[in-house]
């Protein structure tokens, strides 16, 4: 018995029908390519949105501002080729630029021109637009300071806008060299409308001006960035005391203000809301205490105004007077000194027998003030490897039951110091 043979039948696919489908659309593909590619029907279309592209230029010039432009333009040619043309297949010129030989403002004819492989096809019409206006110079960039131009309305009761901060302190410009040399100043503006109570942090604008404040439009140049962020800090207005910051004072002194008048006694300034609470006066530049006496008794003094801290009634310096109504002088011999500080290996003995100083203070302090009361330090922390004889300033210190007293003037007392390190080497 013979095995039989599976035999393939056309005619079952017939009956398939996913088979019956892509047979059809195979079938009417080929009918239809057929027909376009014999067929000798011509069509006419718009082909729009062509970008505008124009010439090199001599003598380094630059055509400004045509970037971005597009023309259009009817083309007629086979049906099937005309249907596959797209804005990409061509681009439009320039017809003649052999006139444009230095900067200005010209009016160009354009024309359009093949651009791809596909160039089975006619142009039926000029360009439309058939001509534009073009800019042309030489090409240049700048950077230029941006100036702040913030426009603060008003702030609220006791607050005060401080100078804006920028993100960015300069912009560069890029473009058409005549345009970029008629800037005179890049502005960061920005306007609030309504009061500011708290600090505010907003994008401004970059506004570019010539000389005449006349705003320059961005046609022919570009800025590498047209917005910068600007920070308008609110400060709390607030009245602060005066306090004078006095040195070289004795380990007991007091301030007393009864004594010292500070004129002014007081200023209003502008501080950050997150310090507000920390300052509660300001303090002078140094004064000398030992340089004042009751004949020379008034000193002017520069405000020592902290960073962030705006001084608003614009105060530099104030007089401080210390009342001679109430002070006094006496002279005082001393005879004992106390050194301290002593380096190792040193010994120092004070050459200086006895010293006249001048303590000035309160009259019903000073008059029962005697040498018991002050002791004379020679502190020798500044003579560390120093040996054999020398000066040192004498520091006064006054016992804490004359609170207002002080020496006036400065004071030195001579020293030997020994090496007693070469004396231990000499003995062994």
């Amino acid at each position: 018995m013979k095995e039989k043979k599976n035999k393939f039948k056309f005619g079952k696919l017939l009956y398939n029908d996913k088979f019956v489908m892509f047979f059809s659309v195979i079938l009417a593909f080929g009918i239809w390519l057929n027909v376009s590619l014999t067929s000798q029907e011509t069509r006419s279309i718009a082909v729009t949105d062509i970008p505008i592209t124009m010439p090199e230029l001599g003598n380094d010039l630059k055509f400004f501002g045509v970037d971005g432009q597009t023309a259009e333009v009817r083309i007629s040619g086979n049906s099937l080729v005309v249907a596959s043309i797209t804005s990409s297949d061509m681009y439009i010129t320039a017809s003649d630029t052999s006139a444009i030989t230095k900067p200005g403002t010209y009016t160009v004819n354009l024309v359009p021109k093949k651009g791809s492989i596909k160039n089975d096809y006619n142009f039926d019409s000029t360009v439309r637009p058939s001509s534009i206006e073009v800019y042309v110079d030489r090409y240049a960039e700048k950077e230029i300071s941006i100036t702040d131009k913030i426009d603060v309305s008003s702030v609220g009761d006791d607050n005060y806008a401080a100078t804006t901060t920028l993100a960015k302190q300069t912009v560069t410009v890029k473009g058409a060299e005549s345009i970029i040399n008629s800037i005179a100043e890049a502005d960061a503006e920005y306007s609030f409308t309504d009061p500011i109570t708290e600090t505010q942090t907003v994008e401004a604008d970059i506004v570019l001006r010539d000389a005449a404040g006349n705003q320059i439009p961005l046609n022919y140049i570009t800025l590498d960035s047209t917005t910068v962020s600007a920070t308008v800090p609110i400060l709390t207005i607030k009245t602060v005391n005066i306090v004078p910051n006095i040195v070289n004072t004795p380990d007991s002194f007091v301030y007393d203000s009864n004594c010292i008048n500070v004129e002014p006694s007081s200023i209003q300034i502008a501080v950050p809301r997150d310090v507000t609470d920390d300052v509660s006066f300001i303090s002078t530049s140094e004064i000398d205490i030992s340089k004042i006496s009751p004949t020379d008794n008034k000193i002017n003094v520069e405000l020592d105004i902290p960073s962030g801290i705006r001084n608003l009634n614009q105060v530099t310096s104030v007089d401080v007077t210390f009342d001679s109504s109430q002070l006094t002088t006496k002279k005082i011999r001393l005879k004992s000194f106390n050194v301290i500080n002593e380096s190792e290996n040193r010994k120092t003995s004070v050459s200086t027998k006895s010293i006249d100083i001048s303590i000035v203070g309160l009259k019903n302090q000073l008059s029962s003030l005697t040498a018991e009361n002050i002791t004379a330090v020679v502190d020798m922390s500044t003579k560390v490897s120093f040996s054999g004889y020398g000066s040192v300033t004498l520091k006064i210190n006054i016992n804490s039951k004359f609170p207002f007293c002080w020496a006036y003037g400065d004071y030195e007392v001579d020293v030997n110091v020994e090496d007693t390190s070469k004396n231990s080497n000499t003995g062994s």
